[in-house]
């Protein structure tokens, strides 16, 4: 059974989203899709699996909210408590902000998503985690697969190598699955951070050695 979202649950999620993917969801033509072989749009992101229907494509929210019948009725009841001109606004940040470079996507999503919450009384704490996130060096926990990392505004600190360690190759890391719960998404990643910094930190000081 699927929870009904309000106006702060389908902003969070749809813009975690797509800070999360760094990139527009279209077609082969470059037609926005909810979904697609590239993940979802921002209104994909809020229709669960079970309840997706590849009629949706190509209509706007409002048509198949207000279709008659029962295909979308558990969706309309899902949807129910978000304003439909959010859902509008959403789905036209995603459809507007284009092809570029992640680093870019991401600046223009989360200045879109500032005029949306200051429209809708909203919160922007989520969508300024997330962005944060993004920017911090060491394991790109956040991070979607294949995009190239976001320079970190702090400086680099120099540590000496280690010679008789082979640095094992690192796969490149899938997108992180939103749940309907932003907060619990952002804070398990955080917790992974600190471990992994944790992780490392001990890995150094017990090398031989080394003081």
């Amino acid at each position: 059974m699927t929870r009904r979202l309000t106006n702060q649950d389908a902003f969070d999620v749809a813009m975690l989203h797509l800070l999360n993917q760094g990139h527009s969801c279209v077609s082969a033509s470059g037609q926005a899709r909810y979904r697609g072989p590239r993940g979802k749009s921002a209104i994909g992101a809020l229709i669960p699996d079970e309840l997706y229907l590849t009629s949706m494509e190509g209509k706007k929210v409002h048509h198949w909210l207000a279709a008659r019948g029962s295909e979308y009725d558990a969706l309309r009841k899902r949807l129910g408590g978000v304003t439909p001109s959010l859902l509008d606004e959403l789905q036209d940040l995603h459809d507007r902000s284009g092809a570029c470079m992640p680093s870019l996507y991401r600046h223009l999503a989360v200045a879109g998503a500032q005029r949306i919450a200051q429209s809708f009384k909203l919160s922007m704490i989520l969508v300024h985690r997330c962005a944060t996130y993004q920017h911090l060096r060491g394991p790109r926990i956040f991070s979607p697969a294949g995009t190239r990392a976001i320079p970190a505004a702090a400086p680099a600190v120099e540590v000496a190598p280690v010679p008789y360690l082979a640095a094992a190759p690192t796969p490149a890391p899938e997108p992180v699955q939103l749940t309907e719960r932003p907060q619990e998404d952002l804070d398990l990643i955080a917790r992974g951070i600190a471990r992994a910094i944790a992780a490392a930190s001990a890995h150094g000081l017990d090398q031989p050695g080394r003081r």
